[in-house]
């Protein structure tokens, strides 16, 4: 199911325009820590994030799917994706490889942001030629990228695609 999102663009008019020191995010990662990041440093990293998914080749329209769990990083995805135009598409860990396969199948996404402990579910479901980018996450080199510029969203363009599951309805 493809879903518009409104004519804004979620990056610039309400990540980039919040007090650069107002708290964002509150993690808590797998053992315990918690970590915070502001809205200046998520969209700092959001940006950075948004310039390397532009270097691999993705732009206005492409989907970007995400397989990293509830982290940090996957909030940089999602921002990075909609500051740059492109289609997020987040997934559950808990999707074997033929759920990942008929996914990509669908939405033939340009780039895959994929956490290390994933990787290897998700390479057993990359068939297509040519394959997407792959970026792994810990991988430092996400943020290397100089910062992209927010593009104008139109009204009626897609910025989510979301698969729900055969529990929704039916007979």
């Amino acid at each position: 199911m493809w879903c518009s999102i409104s004519p804004l663009n979620f990056a610039r008019d309400v990540v980039d325009a919040a007090d650069p020191q107002r708290l964002a995010l509150v993690a808590v990662d797998r053992a315990g820590k918690r970590s915070t990041q502001a809205f200046g440093e998520l969209s700092g990293l959001a940006a950075r994030l948004a310039g390397t998914l532009a270097a691999t080749g993705v732009s206005r329209g492409d989907v970007v799917m995400t397989l990293v769990g509830n982290r940090p990083e996957w909030v940089h995805a999602m921002v990075a994706c909609w500051r740059i135009g492109a289609v997020a598409l987040p997934c559950t860990e808990q999707l074997r490889s033929d759920d990942l396969r008929a996914r990509i199948d669908v939405t033939s996404p340009r780039a895959i942001v994929v956490d290390e402990r994933n990787e290897e579910t998700l390479r057993a479901a990359l068939t297509a030629s040519p394959s997407p980018a792959v970026l792994t996450i810990p991988d430092d080199r996400l943020y290397d990228a100089a910062p992209a510029p927010a593009v104008d969203m139109a009204g009626g363009e897609a910025g989510l695609v979301v698969f729900t599951s055969a529990t929704s309805g039916g007979a």
